[in-house]
């Protein structure tokens, strides 16, 4: 398995997501690519981009390394996660080879009042997996098959948003399943580049804003439209009844 990060200024939480995965005891191929920073890198740091890609951009980057790459599954995680990792990348992998699926992520718990928008990722207390229509990209597993039918993210989308909802229509196209584990649950910290005001490149004005309409523009003037519209309301109107 392939296991990957991107890091923007941000070394403390990312040498603390390398330490946290360092207590699995499944064996993994680790992934930290420093993504443009201006600070000095984690000591965790495997690759350097030059140039803030962004999320969109690194992921594709890091797609791309995997598909050369004789890895089955790889997940790309946001380096402001908490978790104990002991024995969880087993888990995953077992579950995703047990179960058949193609995109997998633990539940998630944002470190605040707000939590995330998209229910299909909160812990519904089920103690086991729930199969969903969509998962947002706080922590996805991606299976071969469906990195495979990707091939790579849309140059409109390198900002990030909207890389779940491409990932997701792919897999939901082709009958693959996308599942959510309640028996793991990830804390998120979320958004600890631009809470601590240390992106660079651009303001957060506008990276929130350009991000939403890269975004709205892709997915409306593609052949995804209709699926975006679905996933979209389907992503925050799910509720788990046992």
């Amino acid at each position: 398995m392939l296991i990957s990060t991107l890091n923007h200024n941000l070394p403390d939480l990312t040498d603390n997501l390398a330490n946290q995965l360092s207590n699995s005891k499944s064996e993994y191929e680790l992934l930290v690519i420093d993504n443009g920073s201006t600070e000095p890198l984690p000591k965790s740091t495997t690759h350097r981009l030059e140039q803030n890609c962004f999320f969109g951009g690194g992921f594709n980057i890091v797609l791309d390394y995997f598909l050369n790459s004789k890895h089955k599954y790889f997940a790309v995680l946001n380096n402001d996660l908490v978790f104990h990792g002991h024995n969880i990348l087993e888990h995953i992998l077992n579950t995703m080879e047990e179960e058949d699926i193609a995109l997998y992520s633990p539940s998630v718990i944002n470190a605040g009042i707000d939590q995330c928008k998209w229910t299909t990722v909160h812990n519904w207390g089920s103690n086991d997996l729930r199969k969903v229509p969509f998962i947002d990209f706080q922590c996805p597993f991606i299976r071969r098959d469906l990195a495979e039918k990707i091939q790579k993210f849309p140059e409109e989308l390198f900002l990030g948003y909207g890389l779940d909802f491409f990932a997701c229509s792919i897999a939901n196209r082709n009958s693959l399943n996308i599942m959510v584990d309640d028996r793991v649950t990830f804390c998120h910290l979320e958004n600890q580049t631009l809470k601590r005001d240390k992106l660079t490149t651009i303001s957060k004005e506008q990276y929130y804003r350009d991000n939403m309409d890269n975004m709205v523009n892709y997915f409306n003037n593609s052949e995804f439209k209709e699926d975006f519209k679905q996933l979209w309301e389907s992503g925050q109107t799910y509720k788990f009844i046992n």
